[in-house]
């Protein structure tokens, strides 16, 4: 799997949660056992413009940054779907959430699979 896949594959996670804001926000909101609000679901729409933006940005990454790929890779691919995790995980340490493996488990392994090629890459 070459960087510009994964980043591919992030830009596809990315923009199927900026759908889910938009289009069904209480699908997005079961898994961590929150109630939609009306202002909820506004606030959904509003952040999936910047996650629309996000995953155009890791899909076009590889034709805009030449032989800086793998700095950006580390950045977005590792940096920041560690941060997604520190974030769920804080919110679940504090009750704010319920456990969903399956909205930490795509953050988990693109994560590890950012790492591992970009430790290859240098």
């Amino acid at each position: 799997m070459t960087l510009q896949n994964l980043l591919r594959a992030q830009a596809i996670f990315v923009w199927v949660y900026a759908l889910l804001f938009w289009v069904a926000p209480e699908m997005a909101a079961q898994g961590a056992g929150w109630t939609v609000s009306e202002n909820m679901r506004s606030f959904g729409q509003i952040l999936s413009v910047p996650l629309f933006a996000l995953g155009l940005f890791a899909w076009m990454a590889p034709s805009w940054v030449g032989d800086n790929l793998n700095k950006v890779c580390v950045i977005y691919g590792v940096y920041l779907n560690l941060a997604l995790i520190a974030v769920q995980l804080l919110h679940i340490s504090t009750g704010a959430a319920l456990l969903d493996p399956m909205s930490l488990l795509p953050a988990i392994v693109l994560a590890a699979l950012f790492f591992w090629k970009t430790r290859a890459s240098s």
